[in-house]
């Protein structure tokens, strides 16, 4: 019988060992974040007091990416703002009801997405004010009660509400795959881009509306499949792999489990000791975390 390979205390940060035989290997703290397993037995493998996620390099760069996207996001919040704000002060009061109602609207546009999800919020709520609006436009441009500015602006703030909901929840939820940290610090970045350029507070207020829509969303609430599944994409994609790999009792006590896909592996005897896990999909579910949850 071979001897278990020992690969305890080195970097193994972005190694491959897909499809190999590893069973009874010793990996005792071991650096293997971006690190692939899958496919491979690893039954009996000893992971204590390893660390696992997402390699340094890869970190900055969907932080720089996610920052980026964020930013663009405040600047569609300031864009949606200012339309906001010339509707409430223009001198037509057709106009200015708009106003009122597309800051209703948007009210209501954010706190449907943050219960139900973007998706629901986009379906039942959006979609029909816009029509709705675009058929009351036309009906007062044509039966001469009106210009129906009012309705058209009250359709182009809420698309470009739309699309700073979109790219923030989207550039946030990418964020938030890493860690809270670094959630928080493109939130803010994104908000208070929106404010620098002119948009006030309402596009912080916007900015960090999506910020708490999009930390439900990887909280595990209903309704938000898609974000959830960016997170998951970016776990899976750049986070350590372990797919499809056999971990009959392999041992994972002690260690720091984040981004790590284990989609169709053989976990059900695996003993996770103190371990900690974020951020990590098991049996195809997303897992947050469970802090120091014991699961055997």
């Amino acid at each position: 019988m071979p001897l278990p390979k020992d690969y305890s205390n080195q970097d193994l940060k972005g190694v491959s060992f897909r499809d190999k035989n590893l069973s009874y290997a010793n990996f005792l703290d071991s650096d293997l974040r971006g690190a692939d397993f899958t496919g491979s037995d690893l039954t009996g493998a000893n992971f204590t007091h390893v660390k696992t996620g997402i390699t340094p390099g890869n970190k900055v760069l969907i932080f720089v990416v996610a920052a980026i996207v964020s930013a663009l996001s405040g600047y569609f919040a300031m864009l949606a703002g200012g339309t906001i704000q010339t509707m409430l002060t223009s001198t037509d009061s057709n106009i200015r009801n708009a106003g009122i109602a597309t800051s209703v609207l948007v009210i209501a546009f954010l706190a449907f997405a943050y219960w139900k999800g973007g998706n629901n919020a986009l379906k039942y709520l959006i979609l029909p004010a816009a029509i709705l609006a675009l058929i009351i436009g036309i009906m007062a441009k044509f039966s001469g009660y009106g210009t129906g500015m009012g309705m058209l602006y009250l359709i182009l703030a809420t698309a470009l509400t739309v699309i700073m909901f979109i790219i923030g929840t989207i550039a946030r939820s990418a964020a938030g795959a890493l860690s809270n940290i670094i959630f928080v610090v493109v939130a803010l970045a994104g908000g208070l881009f929106g404010k620098s350029v002119g948009g006030g507070v309402g596009a912080l207020i916007m900015a960090v509306g999506c910020a708490l829509i999009s930390k439900r969303a990887l909280s595990g609430a209903t309704g938000f499949d898609s974000l959830r599944n960016l997170a998951v994409w970016i776990t899976s994609r750049f986070g350590t792999s372990f797919r499809n790999s056999k971990l009959t009792e392999a041992n994972f006590s002690k260690s720091v489990i984040n981004n790590s896909d284990f989609s169709n592996a053989d976990v059900s005897t695996v003993e996770w000791g103190d371990s900690r896990k974020m951020n990590c999909i098991i049996n195809e579910n997303w897992l947050k975390s469970d802090g120091r949850k014991k699961q055997k």
